[in-house]
């Protein structure tokens, strides 16, 4: 089947798009090879993976997972057509302005984008030894991102690890290098796209720790990934896929490295990011001059599309930190707003009061230390050990950094492993709320989807495993590659 390609190329970005976004005729060849003959093509190149990385996540990763959980209502007058299906769970093959095609074309080229440095990247690499770790920095980012686009994309796509027994089930098209023309690029297990992830981060991981001359030891700038962003990838990536040895081993090593930001500059490292990165920043997406799309899901003071579900706030105590970034208290320099109060997800809000305009953007977090705090405790709780207190201790650290208090007057009941894995699903659901977790979370765990009773969702429970808690394959992609396999529930 022929199909048509459009290659475009610039100084910021190199992507590839076309009625399938896996088969890329190689029209233009020479102009890529072109443009990576010389550092300063690779250095670009890097410079638009990142755009393209801060593209998916604005546009997919941070609203996905919350518009498929538990956790959000609806603005029904504002709300765009895909979100209201998205929230709903009504998206079928058919429906191509929005998702389920969006996140399917933005994924992947994310991992177009990292295949061009991978395979130009040691090229250059041999032709400049005296930039050997400018080289290594780019190449080992592109294979982190190419690691994190399967991952997500596998998320949204494939049933979770746990579906069967060994992991045969459908995952996404695993695509490591420019596809010709004639390439047949199917879906493939989810356990060989587990592998595929693991190898890359592994390998990205190796890269940094070669030009640290050994492990790192601290993060040197959030902005750009690091081989403790590499460490804490990995813990996240064996939590997903149940190996509990694995997932304490890598987040122990990430929280020993990495503190927690203290309670004082919690909420602006949310809503002042530009200034005020966040002690526990690991890697987080730069969106200095950029307009963010999330800005304006949750912004009150324009056309609000979401909103917290007014259970959420029940689950802080007045003396909780987190509950600020639930209300929205407008500034005094905003004239129609001074004083007024807004139920809204403030952590993609900066301050009004930021003059300079291009600063006033979410910076959006893809891996911190709490995070790493979480996986550790449910880790260590079914593992091996099952061990409830060491679990308990990790929750502890983030309830007291919360409340501005001692570990040691903080109180959790708890008698059994279930009661302390409720405990950390609760816990994970106030520490990571609306950062892209939610669905997920319901999801590798094997749970139903259960909204409140004060959700305005036209479905309010889902029972696992609902065939539509993933999202079907676009039709448009379906037919433009013919080895594709519709999800299964979406193929009548």
């Amino acid at each position: 089947m022929r199909k048509t390609i459009i290659i475009a190329l610039s100084a910021a970005c190199l992507s590839f798009s076309g009625c399938s976004f896996l088969n890329v005729e190689m029209i233009g060849k020479s102009t890529i090879e072109s443009f990576f003959s010389d550092m300063s093509g690779l250095v670009s190149a890097g410079e638009g993976l990142h755009s393209t990385m801060l593209n998916f996540y604005d546009d997919i990763v941070l609203r996905c997972p919350e518009l498929g959980g538990d956790m959000l209502n609806e603005n029904s007058l504002y709300a765009d057509d895909g979100s209201d299906k998205y929230f709903n769970f009504s998206l079928d093959p058919s429906y191509n302005s929005s998702y389920p095609l969006k996140a399917y074309s933005t994924g992947y080229v994310v991992v177009t984008n990292a295949n061009n440095i991978i395979y130009y990247g040691p090229r250059l690499r041999e032709k400049n030894p005296n930039r050997e770790a400018d080289v290594n920095r780019i190449v080992g980012y592109a294979y982190f991102a190419r690691a994190l686009a399967f991952f997500q994309l596998c998320n949204l796509y494939a049933q979770p690890w746990i579906y069967t027994a060994d992991q045969s089930h459908l995952g996404v098209p695993i695509v490591t290098y420019i596809p010709g023309f004639d390439d047949v690029i199917a879906r493939r297990s989810v356990r060989y796209v587990y592998e595929q992830i693991e190898e890359d981060l592994l390998e990205a991981l190796s890269l940094f720790n070669k030009n640290a001359g050994g492990e790192e030891t601290s993060v040197s700038d959030v902005y750009h990934v690091s081989g403790i962003a590499c460490e804490a990838m990995l813990a996240r990536f064996y939590l997903y896929k149940n190996d509990w040895e694995e997932a304490a081993k890598w987040s122990d090593k990430v929280m020993k490295k990495v503190p927690l930001s203290p309670r004082d500059e919690y909420v602006a490292m949310y809503r002042n990011s530009q200034e005020t990165h966040g002690k526990e920043s690991i890697f987080r997406l730069n969106g200095y001059g950029k307009t963010s799309g999330m800005r304006a899901f949750y912004d009150p003071t324009t056309n609000i599309k979401f909103y917290p579900d007014p259970t959420v706030s029940t689950w802080y105590d007045d003396d909780d930190i987190r509950k600020e970034l639930l209300t929205y208290v407008g500034e005094s320099c905003e004239d129609a707003y001074a004083g007024k109060t807004f139920s809204a997800v403030c952590k993609y809000l900066a301050y009004k009061s930021i003059t300079d305009e291009t600063k006033r953007v979410p910076d959006p977090f893809v891996l911190r230390v709490s995070e790493m705090y979480l996986i550790h405790a449910e880790a260590v709780v079914k593992g091996p050990e099952h061990d409830l207190a060491g679990a308990a201790d990790d929750l502890k650290a983030l309830i007291a950094r919360a409340k501005g208090c001692d570990k040691s007057a903080v109180s959790l009941s708890y008698s059994t492993q279930k009661d302390m894995e409720e405990l950390i699903d609760f816990e994970r659901r106030r520490e990571l709320a609306y950062e892209g977790h939610r669905q997920f979370d319901i999801l590798r765990t094997g749970s139903d989807l259960k909204r409140s009773a004060t959700s305005n969702a036209r479905v309010k429970e889902l029972k696992y495993p609902a065939y539509n808690f993933i999202l079907p394959i676009a039709q448009m992609e379906m037919q433009a590659n013919e080895a594709m396999i519709q999800n299964e529930g979406y193929d009548k």
